[in-house]
C-alpha cells in the first residue's frame, strides 16, 4: 500500500504594504522629528556646530545692515578735492612726485572754504594757515602709482578720520522751501552763496523779498 505523497506547498507571497504619499515624503525628507528627540541631550561638538552656525548668521546680518546705512555723503569733499587735483595732472607731471605735488601746492593756494580746510589736513597748507599733517607724500605717491580719488579718501580716512568727516553743506532748495521758516542766518547764507549783496538789510521779510527777487520767485496769489 503505497501512501499518497503530499504536494509541497510553495510559500505564499508576501504582500507588501501598499505606499502612500506619507510614506513617500517620510522617505524623500529623511527621519521626522518627534517631540521625544528634543529630550535627547546633545553632543559637545554638536552643540558648538550649532553656536558656529548662529554665529556666522548673525555676522552676515550685522554686514548687510551695515552696508545700507554707508553714509554717501561721506568723504565728500576729500574726494571732490583730489579728483580736481588728479584730472588736471599732465602725463609728465606724475612721472616726479614733486611735480604732483607743486601741482597740489598751487591748487591749494587757490582753495578756499571746505576745500582748503582739505589742504590743511592733507599737508598743503600755506604760510598763514600751516599744514595738520605729513600725508602730502603719500597722496603724490598715490597719484603717481594711478590710485584714483575714492581709493584713496578710504586709505587716508584710517589715518586720519578727519579728512572724511569734512562735508559741504547742504544747500537749501530755494523755491521748494518756505522761506518764512528759516531763520534770518539761513536767508543770509542763500545771499552769501549766490554772491548777493545783503547790505541795509535788517528784517526778515526783507531777506525774503530779496531772495524771491533773485530767484524770480512769485508770490502766490
Amino acid at each position: 500500500h503505497t501512501e499518497p505523497q503530499h504536494q509541497q506547498r510553495s510559500p505564499a507571497p508576501v504582500v507588501q504594504p501598499r505606499a502612500t504619499a506619507t510614506h513617500v515624503r517620510a522617505q524623500l525628507q529623511g527621519p521626522v522629528f518627534t517631540p521625544t528627540d528634543a529630550k535627547l541631550p546633545l553632543k559637545p561638538f554638536e552643540v558648538m556646530q550649532f553656536l558656529r552656525t548662529v554665529a556666522v548668521l548673525l555676522m552676515g546680518i550685522t554686514l548687510c545692515v551695515s552696508a545700507a546705512k554707508v553714509d554717501e555723503r561721506d568723504c565728500e569733499v576729500c574726494k571732490a578735492v583730489l579728483s580736481d587735483i588728479d584730472s588736471k595732472l599732465t602725463t609728465e607731471q606724475r612721472k616726479d612726485v614733486l611735480e604732483i605735488e607743486q601741482a597740489m601746492q598751487t591748487y591749494c593756494d587757490a582753495a578756499k572754504g571746505k576745500e582748503k580746510t582739505m589742504c590743511y589736513y592733507m599737508g598743503v597748507g600755506d604760510k598763514e594757515q600751516g599744514t595738520a599733517g605729513g600725508v602730502k607724500r603719500e597722496i603724490s605717491g598715490s597719484f603717481q602709482r594711478g590710485i584714483n580719488a575714492k581709493r584713496l579718501c578710504t586709505r587716508l580716512k584710517k589715518k586720519d578720520a578727519q579728512m572724511c568727516e569734512l562735508r559741504y553743506e547742504k544747500k537749501i532748495d530755494v523755491k521748494n522751501t518756505d522761506l518764512k521758516k528759516l531763520r534770518v542766518k539761513e536767508l543770509r547764507k542763500i545771499l552769501d552763496d549766490e554772491g548777493v549783496s545783503a547790505k541795509g538789510l535788517v528784517e526778515k521779510d526783507e531777506f525774503i523779498n530779496k531772495i524771491k527777487t533773485h530767484f524770480g520767485i512769485k508770490d502766490d496769489l
